[in-house]
């Protein structure tokens, strides 16, 4: 068995306002797939019921971001982490400050995003601070070449075009 300290630490996150039985299995589904990923659960929240970001669970998943006790973030769908493109745009700058993965399960997050402006204000946020794009989830990795969020090709690094 791998050594727990050097595994991935990841954080499992719900919210189904008004559904317990679908909160949780959204939290065990989230939980499957990071054993899946070979990542270790060191924590996790669930709100069942609130909005906006001031949710007990939102917030002790921000903490542990800020506290960088875990690297990758697990959810279901973005919608359990706010449906206000503001909020989701907060959580992902706190994501790529602290260089936390974001995995979703439900569908392709680069795809996901590229249907709102979300996408250009990560990546703009991105360039203009020097933060790194938030990384995906193995099965989520963007083709080489490509932002890792719209799905738009990244310029060269090198300064050297090809």
């Amino acid at each position: 068995m791998p050594n727990q300290e050097k595994l991935p630490r990841a954080w499992v996150y719900a919210r189904i306002p008004g559904d317990c039985a679908a909160t949780r299995a959204s939290y065990d589904a989230c939980c499957r797939q990071a054993g899946d990923d070979g990542c270790t659960v060191v924590g996790g929240s669930i709100d069942y019921k609130g909005h906006g970001p001031l949710r007990d669970g939102y917030q002790s998943m921000l903490r542990s971001i800020r506290d960088s006790k875990v690297n990758c973030v697990y959810v279901c769908r973005m919608r359990q982490i706010s449906g206000k493109e503001r909020y989701l745009y907060a959580f992902f700058k706190c994501a790529m400050k602290h260089y936390v993965k974001v995995r979703t399960l439900e569908y392709s997050l680069p795809d996901r995003l590229q249907q709102y402006r979300l996408g250009k204000r990560i990546e703009a946020y991105a360039r203009r601070t020097g933060a790194p794009l938030p990384r995906l989830g193995s099965k989520l990795r963007a083709p080489p070449g490509l932002c890792p969020i719209t799905g738009s090709a990244q310029p060269s690094t090198s300064g050297v075009e090809r």
